[in-house]
Formats: structure tokens, sequence, C-alpha cells
């Protein structure tokens, strides 16, 4: 990121300053009164002559005492001023700052000053990014990155505890139909669909994440082959019933499901993964629209009950939900 484009998210942009021939008591008062904590001491041209900041009002105030009100800016400013240019890299900029201890940056270009920025702007600019580097762009939830390390936590305790933990992976079925007969932004627009569907209708502590261009994962911390089954048939359901799903002209598919969970075998979370992956795909290439995983018996009596074979699976959830 350039400064250019941390400055087109800093919320006030108005930039106050002031001239060296003003008091030290105007400086104070345009400090308290835009709550800021520098002021750029400009001259002709808006050309940056110095910095005042509130620290260097403190001590001038033990430095003159009863002559602090007939000092100048010019008096106490920094006339060596570090500044940057809009097109810097704003992390060289970061770091530059962090190693000065300076708080407060000018922009300038050519001689002009025309903006100052403050280490938090720096700082919000950065946790911004983190956050934004940790979710997938178009549907808001995880990327694939940050649900594997969620994944490795949770297997972790998985591993220390014994505490049941399963992994479902939703594959679009049709996806490379649906960009190619209706291009991108029919399948953007299934797959935020989608993944508000499985935001709404999973819990709190369950993380969901988009894994592949066509796929979302689910995982279930806590959750035994029997509930997390149950978890992702009330899914497949809300998909099938959705208004959306039902509407002739919008740009739904089916998905099809993949669920594993995790056993002594296992070394690492992303064997989980990788197991729901395969079944995920196994349902695709049976027809998909159904769930492929382990026989954990039935859920609950008005569940679909377990089968041993994926096609039967499938025909007992079009015997409850219907095919429509």
């Amino acid at each position: 990121m350039r400064i250019s484009e941390l400055l087109t998210q800093k919320y006030q942009l108005e930039l106050k300053s002031i001239q060296p021939d003003q008091s030290l008591f105007d400086a104070a008062h345009i400090l308290c009164a835009y709550n800021i904590g520098a002021l750029p001491v400009v001259g002709h041209g808006d050309r940056i002559l110095g910095i005042l900041s509130e620290r260097d009002l403190v001590r001038s105030i033990v430095k003159f005492q009863d002559r602090y009100f007939g000092k100048s800016v010019a008096d106490i400013m920094t006339t060596d001023v570090i500044t940057c240019g809009p097109n810097d890299p704003m992390d060289d900029i970061y770091e530059l700052m962090v190693e000065k201890k300076i708080r407060h940056m000018p922009v300038v270009e050519g001689e002009k000053i025309q903006a100052m920025l403050s280490i938090r702007d720096f700082e919000f600019a950065h946790r911004r990014l983190m956050s934004q580097s940790l979710v997938d762009s178009l549907t808001g939830v995880p990327n694939s990155q940050y649900l594997t390390d969620i994944l490795d936590a949770e297997f972790n305790r998985y591993r220390r505890f014994h505490t049941p933990l399963s992994v479902a992976v939703v594959k679009v079925d049709r996806y490379d139909e649906i960009s190619t007969d209706r291009g991108d932004a029919a399948c953007d627009h299934l797959l935020k669909w989608l993944a508000e569907i499985m935001v709404r209708e999973t819990r709190a502590y369950d993380s969901i994440g988009r894994t592949a261009e066509d796929r979302f994962a689910i995982v279930f911390p806590n959750t035994d082959g029997k509930s997390s089954a149950r978890a992702c048939e009330r899914l497949m359901r809300a998909i099938r019933t959705d208004p959306a799903a039902q509407d002739g002209g919008a740009d739904w598919s089916s998905v099809s499901i993949g669920l594993a969970q995790a056993d002594r075998e296992m070394r690492d979370g992303e064997r989980i993964m990788m197991l729901a992956d395969e079944r995920a795909e196994a349902a695709t290439k049976d027809g998909g629209n159904c769930i492929e995983a382990p026989d954990a018996g039935p859920a609950d009596p008005e569940d679909v009950p377990a089968q041993t074979t994926l096609r039967a699976r499938r025909e007992a959830l079009e015997n409850l939900y219907g095919t429509d």
C-alpha cells in the first residue's frame, strides 16, 4: 500500500497548520480544538518549515515559565523535519517512524505539504490489511490459509483432550458449467449466496472458510460424526429449500458435501480436510446434490437415515426433501 492509498482511508483529511510567527497559545488552542497531537508549521505557498507537537508545548512551559505566553511557534518548533511522499510505500514509512520514534509524519509533494499522518493511522491501516489477508474478499469468510490455522489449532485440541472433531467440504456442482454458460458474475453471486447460508445455518463456534474456487470447508469443533452429519443434512436442506434455489432464473447450483472426522491414525488436520475433500469429489462424480459421509447411524428418527452406499443415501435425501 502506498501513502496515497492510506490518505484515502483517513477520516479527517482537512489539514490543520500554523505559521511560525503565531503564539504558542494559538498552537495549543488549535491542538485542543481539533484533538490532534501535532501541527505542521508552514510558510508561503504551504511550504513546510517545521513541526510543533504537544510534547514541545509541555517542554516549553517548563523551559520558559512566565515568559511562555510571549514566545512564538518559531522559538520551539522542530526544523529538521522528516517527511514522506504520496508514492512512498506505507510499510517503509511505518518502519521509519518506529525506528526514529516519530509519532507524526507530514506528507509532502514537491515543497507543499498535503497532509499529516499519525502513527495511529499507520497502525489502523496495518490492522485492516492483516484482517483483509485472513478473509476471502468475495464472500467475507476466512480464506484457505486462515481456516487451515484454525483447523490446526482444533486438531491440537483434539489430540490433547480427545474431544471429537469433524470437517465438511462443500463443493459446488456444475461450477465450471455455470462459469462457461453464465460468466463470472453468476459464479460470484452463487458463492456469496452459499456463504450466507452456511454462516446462517452453522453454530457461532463453527468455522467456515473458502478453500478453493468452487468449494468451502466447515470445521466442527467438539462435534462427533453423528452430530456433524446431522448439521450437514440441515445445511443441505437449507440450500435446497432456500427461495433462491426455487427461482428458475437464479444463478443457483446444487452442492455435494464430504464429511470426515479426526481419528488416532491422523497426524494433522490437513488429513481430515483431504479426506472430506475426497468424499466431496466422490459425491460429485456420483451425480452430486448429496452427502458422502462415514456410516454413523441415524442421527435422529426425523433425520435422513445413514446409508452404506452413496446412491442409497442420496435417494433417501430425495425422498425426504424432494428433487425440486
